[in-house]
């Protein structure tokens, strides 16, 4: 028996479906502020009990950056599926907020802010110092928290958004950036005209929220609905379709593996293309074919057309007679049974019988003669 859905008191909770719930974040943030952090992360405690997907709307121009920096967490850690939208304006601490990883989406004429920390203190020359100190502090952090959903470096964050300036964008501007991932319409939007001030949007959005008619559309917002339209998922149940896009993300992410796979394969083959080249060239310059100031060309000749150069090469005469184990036994005094041995088996039965060290140390010659007819070039 499933267990009943809560039932809410509070004004900023809505409930929009059987498995989707909306939290408002209207107003300037701070502990005792309409956006407190207590507030906050209680109500969204609350949610991800009963609701698999959490839609969070903002409208805040920001406040206390320790009480904005709580929700973003709280925000960043939920166990629901979260999606942000900036329904008027997110500035400040409350554009950090809007920003916490989650997907954004902004509305055609919101606007999103970000600028450098500001705030106040007195007290004595050291006092002012810490003071500055703790300033600086909090922008690093923020910069590392903006960082993680833009892609830039912290301190790419801190030189372009945190240069004593505010930085507005519209919802085209902050989708360039990187900063917003869709752009969506809210009804009766068009009254704000096609540049609104920040004011502006954000008394729209305020008076959206107070008549309660915050009808969204967005191509974005069902996302299983859009993903059913491909061929490939249009069968499939929300876990199969999960699935199956795991399963691609997992053959995407060896992808780099494999390249780097194939590459070092090419590399090997080359390297032993280059080596068997080098052996010809050793071989038909052992045999007198060609000169040593005549390689470099036929081995340029052979990179160039491989078939046609080795038919020329082939088509020279040798000057140099190979050499015949059998005619070099004949001049041979003294040649043994067991050296004849040795010299009827090919350099390859001599290797598998592991004869090699004896044919070496007790028959040089023969190793010398061997040597060239296996490889084509005289041993060191």
């Amino acid at each position: 028996m499933s267990k009943p859905k809560t039932k809410f008191s509070f004004l900023n909770v809505v409930a929009t479906s059987p498995d989707r719930a909306s939290l408002m974040l209207y107003g300037a943030v701070g502990e005792k502020e309409p956006v407190n952090p207590e507030r906050v992360v209680s109500e969204l405690l609350i949610l991800q009990q009963d609701f698999p997907f959490i839609d969070v709307h903002i409208n805040s121009h920001g406040g206390e950056v320790f009480a904005g920096m709580a929700i973003y967490n709280a925000l960043r850690g939920s166990a629901s599926n979260i999606n942000i939208y900036v329904d008027g304006v997110a500035a400040s601490i409350a554009g950090v907020i809007a920003l916490c990883g989650k997907p954004l989406h902004m509305s055609r004429f919101s606007r999103l802010m970000l600028h450098q920390v500001s705030g106040g203190c007195r007290g004595n020359a050291q006092d002012l110092r810490e003071c500055a100190d703790q300033i600086e502090s909090l922008e690093s952090s923020l910069a590392e928290m903006i960082s993680k959903k833009c892609g830039m470096s912290s301190e790419d964050v801190k030189a372009e958004f945190f240069d004593g300036k505010d930085h507005w964008m519209t919802a085209d501007e902050a989708k360039r950036r990187g900063l917003c991932d869709s752009i969506f319409d809210v009804a009766g939007s068009e009254s704000l005209g096609t540049a609104p001030t920040a004011e502006a949007a954000y008394a729209f959005a305020n008076s959206v929220l107070e008549n309660r008619t915050p009808s969204i559309k967005t191509d974005k917002m069902d996302f299983f609905a859009e993903l059913k339209k491909e061929s490939s998922f249009k069968d499939l149940s929300e876990e199969q379709a999960l699935g199956q896009i795991r399963t691609l993300a997992n053959a995407a992410a060896k992808v780099p593996a494999l390249e780097a796979t194939v590459k070092q394969l090419q590399g090997d083959l080359k390297a032993a293309k280059e080596k068997e080249i080098e052996a010809y060239l050793n071989r038909a310059k052992s045999e007198g074919r060609i000169s040593e100031d005549q390689v470099a060309t036929f081995k340029a000749l052979l990179a160039a057309d491989e078939p046609n150069t080795r038919k020329i090469i082939d088509a020279i005469p040798a000057k140099q007679k190979p050499v015949n184990i059998a005619d070099f036994l004949k001049g041979a005094p003294g040649a043994s049974d067991k050296t004849k041995d040795l010299a009827k088996m090919s350099w390859d039965e001599i290797d598998q019988a592991e004869r090699l060290a004896e044919l070496k140390n007790e028959h040089p010659d023969l190793y010398a003669a061997k040597f060239q007819e296996k490889f084509g070039t005289k041993a060191n």
